[in-house]
């Protein structure tokens, strides 16, 4: 009889490279050490990762969040920069590919299968090359679709440029030089399958979306004390939580509720990001501290008293961002069991989402003045018809989202 130890030894290899990997506190590092962890049931898993955390706040001692203890890894030591420094962050994306692909390169078999995320950007460029020297079975999570995502940011100006057409063929390329592509929304697989549909290989598209943490995130059967004491004074609050970076499209939003006449609203922030500085500074200038509250970084220990301290969330995206990333914080807003009021694209995924299963409100960008009436009628008299999109949040996290049933989705797929 083969011992637990033998029969381990035996499941073929799945080689995970990837940016961001536990214990670092980021969205993506939880999303691909969860995926590694599940994969351990089926593969003997090497992750490829960077040494140095991209947020330092990493996991307490206190938190159940653990990967198996069997997954080999390998970090690769490379030159920490500013994160927010756009020069700086390219710097480390060339860098830091360059390496990753290295190490692979020099570890894995022919014909092995190899899982990474679209983070670094340049990564998948090289890993296309590697994948035709050496036969790999190539599976790619794509959360940010490159150069796309550089227009938004205003990186790269124009779509028209002889820039952005260089970098555009070389990475559409590369993403047809993949067997098959991973999308977290029906926005994203439109724009991913238009990138590859000139190539003669077609590797496929499948959707699979992001989770909520429907065990330890879910709606608190008491109220909060700061939602008691702002309803009492007849508050509504709502919050951001997440990166708060250059393509949230949060400026507009601050702009927006700051126009607003309803001076009956809370607007707390969590998180930090690019834009942190800047937005603090408009909050001064425009003398709105006493509404709108920044509260800085958060654990994952945090999220649930964090997520359950607000009567609606807000989830944005700036304008031109459609089909080029899907907000992972989206779905453990729902598994706290909160309204969602999102404002981007109304043909995204998450837009979609709130329309067809009654849990938020949705607006384009470009409605100000719609935005603006919302939060004009925003009032304690309608914190019942919040709940009840809430409640059908809770539910939707439940029956569609929930770690296992996407997990398992992954397991079998790759």
């Amino acid at each position: 009889m083969s011992s637990s130890k033998e029969k381990h030894t035996l499941k073929p290899k799945l080689w995970i490279v990837t940016e961001l990997f536990y214990p670092d506190q980021t969205s993506t590092s939880f999303i691909v050490s969860k995926i590694a962890d599940k994969m351990m049931e089926k593969y003997d898993v090497n992750v490829i990762t960077d040494s140095s955390l991209y947020q330092e706040n990493n996991f307490s001692k206190e938190s159940n969040f653990t990967i198996d203890e069997g997954i080999k890894v390998i970090r690769v030591k490379s030159k920490k920069r500013d994160k927010n420094n756009l020069i700086q962050r390219a710097m480390k994306v060339v860098s830091l590919s360059v390496k990753l692909a290295k190490v692979l390169f020099r570890n894995v078999g022919k014909g092995e299968k190899v899982f990474i995320v679209t983070n670094p950007a340049l990564l998948l460029v090289f890993l296309s090359w590697i994948r035709n020297i050496k036969k790999l079975k190539l599976y790619i999570l794509v959360h940010d679709v490159f150069p796309e995502n550089t227009i938004p940011t205003g990186i790269i100006k124009s779509e028209s440029s002889f820039l952005y057409k260089l970098i555009s063929s070389i990475f559409n390329r590369a993403y047809s030089n993949t067997d098959n592509l991973i999308v977290l929304g029906r926005d994203m697989k439109e724009v991913v399958e238009n990138k590859i549909r000139k190539s003669k290989n077609k590797p496929s598209v499948h959707i699979i979306e992001n989770w909520g943490d429907i065990d330890k995130i879910k709606p608190s059967s008491t109220l909060p004390d700061i939602l008691k004491e702002r309803h009492k004074n007849n508050y509504i609050t709502i919050q951001y939580a997440g990166n708060i970076g250059r393509l949230q499209g949060l400026e507009n939003f601050l702009q927006l509720f700051s126009s607003s006449n309803n001076k009956r609203l809370y607007f707390d922030l969590w998180g930090g990001g690019a834009l942190t500085d800047n937005l603090k500074k408009w909050v001064v200038d425009h003398e709105l501290e006493k509404r709108v509250k920044f509260h800085g970084i958060y654990s994952r220990e945090d999220q649930n008293i964090i997520l359950n301290s607000t009567d609606i969330a807000v989830v944005t995206l700036s304008k031109g961002m459609y089909g080029l990333g899907v907000p992972s914080k989206t779905y453990n807003i729902l598994a706290a069991g909160k309204p969602i009021l999102f404002i981007g694209d109304l043909n995204s995924e998450i837009a979609l989402l709130i329309e067809e299963s009654d849990i938020g409100f949705c607006f384009s960008p470009d409605d100000e003045k719609g935005i603006t009436e919302f939060l004009n009628n925003l009032s304690i008299e309608a914190l019942c018809e919040l709940k009840e999109k809430g409640r059908n949040a809770r539910v939707l996290a439940e029956e569609q989202y929930s770690e296992h049933k996407i997990l398992a989705r992954f397991i079998e797929l790759v």
